[in-house]
């Protein structure tokens, strides 16, 4: 299989079938695409918690817009890479977000003490759990449990907690490309045949 570069803002990707047919993607216009539609998923993901309907609904939106500027017919194959993009970007949007409304609620409001309380109660009931499934483990390692109650525990839960969220923003709205390059790309077909 070859990729042979067209011009400056597209590339051909392989169709993933093995059948030598090459694929136009214009990917200036998958990236301003993706930056539309992962404003509003990460400001949202941000605002009202992670949420998979609207993650899928933006990698299917994102395709949908994208047909509209470039080509009509793309494939599942580009559809998730598309997503994966549009994914990549409202994880880093939502993260930010996420960070700069920590830090004025901490600072800016004062609200510091019933922060660290929820992530105190958060992290005792996590050592609790390892504790009950694994007594044995928590009597040789004790540094470990006294790690995740400590304020440095504290941020490598948030860190954590935000480090998942954002690989399921990603996962989730690429899976929302590739189907939406699915069902759009039927829709186009159904009706270039017809």
């Amino acid at each position: 299989m070859r990729f042979e570069p067209v011009e400056e803002t597209g590339r051909y990707e392989s169709d993933g079938n093995g059948s030598g047919s090459n694929q136009l993607v214009v990917w200036r216009a998958a990236v301003q695409v993706a930056l539309i539609v992962a404003i509003p998923v990460g400001l949202l993901s941000s605002l009202l918690d992670f949420g998979i309907i609207w993650v899928l609904v933006g990698g299917f939106c994102a395709i949908a817009l994208y047909q509209r500027k470039a080509t009509p017919l793309i494939n599942p194959r580009v559809g998730w890479r598309i997503g994966m993009l549009v994914g990549g970007l409202a994880a880093f949007l939502s993260s930010v977000a996420d960070g700069v409304s920590m830090v004025f609620e901490r600072y800016g409001l004062h609200h510091g003490a019933s922060i660290d309380q929820k992530l105190a109660s958060l992290t005792q009931q996590m050592t609790d759990q390892m504790i009950h499934q694994n007594p044995e483990a928590a009597q040789q390692i004790p540094w470990f449990i006294h790690f995740w109650l400590s304020p440095d525990g504290h941020a490598a839960v948030v860190l954590f907690m935000s480090a998942f969220a954002a690989l399921m923003m990603i996962a989730f709205s690429s899976i929302g490309g590739a189907l939406g390059a699915r069902v759009l790309g039927a829709r186009s077909r159904l009706s270039l045949h017809s």
